[in-house]
């Protein structure tokens, strides 16, 4: 009698074993959803793993449950889905259940009864393109490697505005005349408006988008003619890697080096490292582009594990726009006076301005200046940021767990009148800049401005159209965005991001200065990027400023290997989570005590416990540990932390690789 191994969406590292009933005898197989009686529930999901006979010394089949039916007619899973769910359970530390369930884009999510349908996109013509002499030797490399049918690795290393895209539609244009198909990422959803613009008229229907905002039974659509082979083009954030195409001639990874691609809650993975494993489980090319690849990448590059093609000018040889980094130790408000002067003149020239600042909302900080009393979120205890949206009342809301309150009048501590508002958000610099120039059209792009459906690309047209004057967004407005008739990009606080307490900051800082400064200037008219800074001398602006990547890798590598972190070292950021401040400390306690028992990892490191950077989440007490390894050391240190059983009441969360500690 043979049974079935079933892996369910829980954190428990383990699979289980089900009777298959008379009814189901000849149709399940590998790769199904299945429903199955699990602990006191009497239905739950899972998914079949494999089929096998009762082992010597297991349970006898008697004393097993039976499995309740299947989900769907047919497995949603194929074997190298069900093996890339094994390689992200090892990679990430996450169990096999979890994994199976992130490897099948639609989670948990039941089938619709109707179909969904969308009216037939008109298929444009493209306008022709003739590429440049980097595009040429670029294909020159990759057309042959697609074309060998095995699994080959390359890093796009192209300037803003050099034309990445017209390498990435023509590596799917040879992909889809073998009869393979093409995954290609973005790290925002807003980038897929654009991305669909660009490929609509050369690929037409069989071109799809993925993303978050979709309804279910349009995800649902989607998924079916992914799987029918009716859909061979696919444009979407990190989901979107895991939609069945097969067979499967490329995976390209856009701005390869954003932290989107990295998902912030179990399984931990990332799209970078997923797709690579995908790319050589179906013999697929393998493409990252970004203008400022990750260091991880840059490492890999520079030993041969991965074949850079460079990209230097921008198509048309356009110029690069001029940058300057303003002072703000001399400035008397956070709007320099030579940034003023720009965006007045821009306006008048009938032109496009935008504003970065990395921080929505109005103010980050309410005090009131009677007692000092705090506004802070009840679950996090972060202090709650002020909203002003354009119609309803002001709201405190906190960007942790989105703990929303209304705005106290009086303080409710002393009943004083009087609030002391500090920390500008990009609402209210919306509102600033409406108040120095009245005249003008302003858009804000942050999270707040795009809620609801369909939100990034009725901003994304309001933009292209040019029916905004000023732009002011936070970082969705600094990724891949091509729009022709914007020439100034102003950055407010270019040292936010230097100051958080992560060894990537500096790296961060670079990556985005480069980025949103990449958007002025990409047309005719020449291109302009003030970066107002109080930190004019540090080598992550100035290499910004140059446009020197490599400089900037030169630094920030000595500073890493001196560091001992990454990529010369592993690292793995573990969360112990309690309802009470004690048993998560005493927890993280007993996690560093087993982490020291037994014999020596030589080359190990555990830094903590200590509090969490948010001491407090949505009503949790968190501590932290980081486990800091050499590279040979990594695998043994991770076999001895997955082993760690926590007590009671105690939830412990392992993140490989950590983009951040927050």
């Amino acid at each position: 009698m043979p049974l079935a191994e079933v892996g369910f969406p829980i954190p428990l590292r383990r699979v289980f074993d089900y009777k298959i009933p008379p009814a189901l005898d000849k149709s399940v197989r590998p790769g199904h959803r299945v429903w199955a009686p699990f602990g006191r529930r009497a239905r739950q999901m899972g998914i079949v793993l494999r089929l096998h006979e009762p082992e010597a010394g297991g349970l006898s089949p008697s004393d097993l449950k039976e499995l309740d039916g299947l989900v769907e007619p047919e497995p949603v899973l194929e074997s190298r889905d069900l093996a890339l769910a094994h390689w992200m359970s090892q990679r990430t530390a996450c169990s096999l259940g979890e994994a199976l369930f992130t490897v099948f884009p639609l989670g948990r999510r039941q089938p619709p009864k109707r179909p969904s349908s969308r009216p037939l996109r008109v298929k444009e013509s493209p306008t022709p393109f003739q590429p440049t002499a980097d595009q040429s030797n670029a294909l020159k490399a990759l057309l042959p490697a697609l074309g060998s049918n095995d699994h080959h690795r390359f890093l796009l290393q192209g300037v803003a505005a050099s034309g990445k895209t017209e390498v990435y539609r023509r590596v799917i244009s040879a992909a889809l005349e073998t009869g393979r198909g093409a995954l290609l990422l973005v790290p925002e959803i807003g980038l897929t408006p654009q991305m669909e613009d660009r490929l609509r008229g050369w690929f037409g229907e069989t071109l799809e988008i993925w993303h978050s905002e979709m309804a279910d039974g349009e995800r649902w659509r989607v998924w079916r003619r992914v799987r029918e082979g009716t859909a061979r083009v696919i444009v979407g954030p990190r989901s979107a890697l895991f939609l069945p195409m097969a067979p499967l001639g490329t995976i390209i990874l856009d701005e390869e080096h954003d932290t989107s691609y990295k998902q912030d809650n179990t399984p931990h993975y990332h799209a970078r490292d997923m797709g690579e494993e995908k790319a050589r489980l179906h013999g697929a090319l393998f493409i990252l582009g970004s203008a400022t690849p990750s260091l991880e990448t840059h490492v890999r590059a520079q030993k041969g594990e991965i074949q850079r093609l460079v990209l230097s000018r921008r198509v048309e040889n356009r110029p690069f726009p001029t940058v300057r980094l303003v002072d703000m130790r001399k400035e008397g408000w956070y709007f320099s006076d030579s940034l003023v002067s720009a965006l007045r003149e821009r306006l008048e020239r009938g032109e496009q301005s935008m504003l970065f600042l990395n921080r929505r909302g109005y103010s980050t900080h309410m005090e009131c200046q009677g007692c000092g009393w705090v506004a802070r979120c009840p679950n996090c205890q972060v202090s709650l940021v002020l909203h002003r949206p354009t119609a309803g009342p002001a709201t405190l809301r906190c960007h942790s767990c989105d703990h929303a309150a209304p705005l106290p009048n009086p303080c409710p501590a002393c009943s004083g009148p009087l609030f002391k508002m500090s920390g500008r958000g990009t609402q209210r610099v919306a509102a600033d800049v409406a108040s120095l120039f009245p005249k003008a059209r302003i858009l804000r792009w942050d999270r707040d401005a795009v809620a609801g459906r369909h939100g990034h690309e009725r901003i994304y047209r309001e933009v292209n159209e040019g029916r905004a004057d000023m732009i002011i967004g936070t970082q969705m407005i600094a990724q891949g965005h091509d729009f022709p008739h914007l020439t100034l990009v102003g950055v407010l606080d270019a040292d936010r991001s230097l100051s958080f307490p992560d060894f990537r900051a500096a790296e961060r800082t670079f990556q985005l200065l480069m980025q949103v400064a990449g958007r002025a200037g990409r047309a005719e008219r020449p291109g302009e990027v003030l970066i107002q800074t109080r930190h004019p001398d540090h080598y992550a602006l100035r290499a910004a400023a140059d446009r020197n990547f490599d400089a900037f890798a030169t630094n920030e590598m000595a500073y890493r290997q001196e560091s001992a972190y990454p990529p010369f070292t592993r690292m793995t950021h573990v969360l112990i989570r309690a309802r009470t401040e004690k048993s998560a400390e005493e927890g993280s306690e007993t996690f560093v005590r087993w982490m020291e028992d037994g014999p020596p990892l030589i080359g190990a490191v555990y830094l903590g416990p200590a509090p969490a950077f948010h001491r407090v989440k949505a009503g949790w007490a968190q501590w932290q540990v980081v486990l800091k390894s050499s590279l040979e050391c990594f695998s043994p240190m991770m076999a001895r932390a997955n082993s760690f059983v926590p007590p009671t009441g105690v939830g412990v969360g392992l993140d490989v690789d950590p983009e951040g500690m927050a």
